[in-house]
């Protein structure tokens, strides 16, 4: 967990009011007041350069990690890393793959898959790498060797710009002022999985350089799973007696295979690595220049600026069921079912002619998209110190993105292991293009204030304005009706969130915070283009002219403590986040598509203790635990048409709608999250270590009425992992996930199993799972050079 470290302040007795209601944690502290305060813990004040401020001095439960604490971790990537070490944070991996995670963190998400609701901002090195589309983080493309520090910045800090509805997660990168030296490191086993990485950096005193290169491959736990990994990251950095300067280039170029859910029927018989349709790929490949810099003007005004330029292009291939049949009326050329229960449609292809009835048009469809996002933008802000007695942040930040986006579905027929072979056929309705271009203009300001010598004010503020053009690229086919759906159209959104917090520093080991922050996203460019509930789109292969959606609006309050000494770091807090106009995708009387619409209300509270200790001089234990209840506020109708209560017999056009009411839990959120973590140093070479990761019962996606008895279980898993250091540059390593291979899921919805799977058993089975991954043991090597 994170390591709060330790205010100066007032005597002991103004604690003792406080320490009644911690309990062991406050007495812990009290009696080890006389210990050596530990070194000042900083995070930054906003994304950018040259605003960090110590920790203690954040009114919210902001964590901390650093690159030595990801490395002890023995975790494969930062979402790993989150997952086991951070509080308040859990996964579902709806895709079954270790880099394509929906991260959730206080019931909010940040998910490379369009449709989610996306509540997380996520930086690098000042830098927003949410896409423009979809306002998705693709995880694969952090370079995670080259992390230096991670911020988890709770709450609805303005300051953080959009998506930060719940949370921003901000990561800083190595340079060569931050690692000196060099180092190789490889590992290997299950599943296929091997990778490493290569490091190195170092300065003269005034210029520095830093390299990192990241690899890995896997064949995946799962059926045609296999995936691979490539990361690059470098940077120059020069430091002045006035400032500095950093230019740093990231590149990534991965393929990642996750074939999704699965029926649980389907798990019991063929075993929990079947897969249901394949393949499913995606292919990232983005590179990024990131140049940015400080300079102090006057021992009082510091001025930093950066600039950037990020390029990705993401390409889909996914192979799944259909929905096309032979038309009743006339079984020689397909058909598909009509929203609302109206007459089939008969299916065309791009010349617009209908598409004949035969085996290799039956049975499944191969859809494709291509992504290519294209955004720059800079920041300036300026840190004059002596106001108010204490500082003043002022900045500007201009963020430009730019989308091209096509998308087309090609017929196919399904194999035995049902895998797609497609047809050369495409459906002239499914092409589908947009072009979008989003641009978001801000300015934002911090005043910190001590009123008192323990007590500090901080007031901040936001303004954006956010404007999305759209412009129909859709090729369309002859013959094709003019519906006047077209997707074209310009959208404007302007908002000034606030925010204000008190510390209240009771004593050296002893803080107490509180704060109310307001943060928005406008809808992103997929969203619009989806979000008429009269012709639905099909994720991500068709969008339709819209009604505008309103922005989302969120408002967090946070009160808490945090205190320790040398050794022994604590938290608690209680928070409370309630969005406005919350927009979620909601299913369409079609089984195969739906439409983003604002829901009102929802609220997501709860209390988060965090405890870390380190004792006897060998051990170290730390320990996460969230209450978390997220729920509807608003009633609304959604459609469910795979519900397992839904009427097996319902005939097309029969009412699918699900009646939500306030109160009702919010899928996917666990109500319990904790983690606890054991290390013991058994020698100066001989390190070991266990972690247990815990989730509570989670409702099904699709069941946002609460009307399923059967839900999601619960699920506790072990993992372990050892290190020996062979000698002072050599050292070996082992890790196991899943130390009792245990069967768990972290992921369910409702699907329609009998598309594509025949027999009795599949006849009924809308319940679809993502099972977590088995046993794995993987060892390696590193080496510092």
């Amino acid at each position: 967990m994170h390591k709060t470290k330790n205010p100066k302040g007032m005597d002991m007795g103004a604690t003792r009011g406080l320490c009644m209601a911690l309990g062991v944690l406050c007495a812990t502290t009290a009696a080890a007041q006389d210990n050596e305060l530990g070194a000042i813990e900083v995070i930054g004040a906003t994304p950018f350069s040259g605003s960090d401020i110590d920790a203690e001095r954040y009114p919210a439960n902001v964590q901390h990690g650093d690159a030595e604490d990801i490395a002890d971790s023995a975790t494969l990537n930062l979402n790993e890393y989150m997952n086991q070490e951070l509080g308040s944070v859990h996964v579902n991996d709806a895709t079954n793959n270790p880099f394509q995670p929906d991260l959730n963190y206080r019931g909010y998400t940040a998910s490379p898959l369009l449709g989610l609701p996306q509540g997380l901002s996520v930086y690098q090195d000042g830098v927003r790498v949410n896409e423009p589309f979809g306002d998705t983080v693709n995880w694969g493309l952090i370079p995670d060797v080259a992390i230096d520090s991670i911020d988890l910045v709770p709450g609805s800090n303005p300051l953080f710009g959009q998506n930060t509805l719940g949370g921003a997660i901000s990561v800083k990168t190595k340079t060569g002022f931050t690692y000196e030296g060099s180092e190789f490191e490889f590992f290997g086993g299950d599943f296929g999985r091997y990778g490493g990485h290569v490091q190195a950096g170092g300065n003269d005193g005034e210029t520095g350089w830093y390299f990192a290169a990241q690899g890995m491959s896997e064949d995946g736990w799962r059926d045609f799973s296999d995936s691979e990994v490539t990361q690059l990251f470098t940077q120059f950095s020069t430091l002045t007696d006035n400032g500095t300067l950093d230019f740093s280039i990231t590149a990534a170029d991965n393929t990642l295979r996750g074939n999704g859910a699965i029926p649980r029927e389907l798990a019991d018989a063929e075993g929990r690595d079947s897969i249901f349709t394949y393949p499913d790929e995606t292919n990232p490949n983005m590179v990024m220049l990131n140049l940015r810099g400080t300079e102090e003007m006057t021992e009082d005004f510091t001025l930093a600026w950066g600039a950037y330029y990020r390029r990705n292009e993401i390409n889909t291939f996914n192979g799944d069921g259909s929905e096309f049949e032979a038309c009743d009326g006339n079984p020689g050329v397909l058909c598909e079912e009509a929203e609302g229960g109206g007459e089939p449609e008969v299916v065309v292809d791009t010349d617009g002619n209908p598409i004949a009835t035969r085996p290799a048009v039956l049975g499944g469809t191969q859809n494709t998209s291509q992504t290519k996002e294209d955004g720059f933008g800079f920041n300036l802000q300026g840190q004059q110190n002596g106001v108010l007695g204490g500082e003043l942040i002022v900045g500007t930040s201009l963020d430009y993105g730019s989308s091209e986006f096509q998308s087309r579905t090609e017929l196919a027929r399904l194999t035995d292991e049902r895998g797609t072979v497609g047809s050369g056929i495409f459906s002239g309705e499914s092409l589908t293009g947009v072009s979008a271009h989003n641009s978001t203009a801000s300015l934002f300001f911090m005043q910190r204030t001590p009123l008192t010598d323990s007590v500090e004010a901080t007031v901040s503020g936001r303004y954006n304005r956010t404007a999305i053009s759209l412009h129909d690229t859709s090729p369309g086919y002859p013959g094709e009706e003019d519906d006047g759906t077209s997707l074209s159209g310009d959208h404007e959104f302007k908002r000034l969130n606030l925010a204000g917090g008190l510390t209240w520093e009771i004593n050296d080991h002893l803080t107490s915070f509180g704060s109310v922050s307001q943060s928005s996203r406008a809808p992103s460019p997929v969203e619009l283009t989806c979000a008429n509930p009269d012709a639905p789109c099909r994720l991500p292969n068709g969008f339709v002219d819209d009604p505008p959606l309103e922005q989302v609006v969120a408002t967090t309050y946070e009160i808490g403590l945090r205190g320790g000494n040398d050794d022994l770091h604590w938290s608690a807090a209680a928070f409370r986040s309630d969005n406005q106009d919350d927009i979620l995708f909601i299913a369409a009387e079609s089984r195969f598509a739906g439409y983003f619409d604002n829901v009102g209300k929802t609220r997501r509270q709860g209390v988060e203790l965090g405890l870390d200790w380190t004792f006897a001089d060998s051990w170290r234990v730390s320990a996460n635990y969230t209450y978390l209840n997220a729920e509807f506020r608003d009633p609304f109708i959604t459609n469910s048409p795979n519900h397992p209560l839904a009427d097996d017999d319902a005939a097309p056009g029969d009412d699918p709608t699900q009646q939500v009411e306030s109160g009702d839990r919010i899928p996917l959120i666990p109500e319990h999250l904790f983690n606890v973590g054991l290390d013991w140093r058994a020698t100066d070479r001989l390190m070991v270590g266990m972690d247990v990761i815990g989730n509570g019962d989670q409702i099904y996606r699709g069941d946002e009425s609460n009307t399923d008895d059967e839900q999601i279980d619960g699920y506790a898993i072990v993992n372990a992992n050892a290190s020996f250091k062979v000698t002072d540059r050599i050292t070996t390593f082992v890790r196991v996930n899943n130390l009792f291979d245990s069967d768990y899921e972290t992921f369910g919805l409702y699907g329609e199993a009998d598309e594509v799977l025949e027999g009795d058993r599949y006849e009924d089975a809308s319940r679809f799972i993502g099972p977590g991954a088995p046993r794995g043991i993987w060892g390696g090597v590193r080496v510092e050079l």
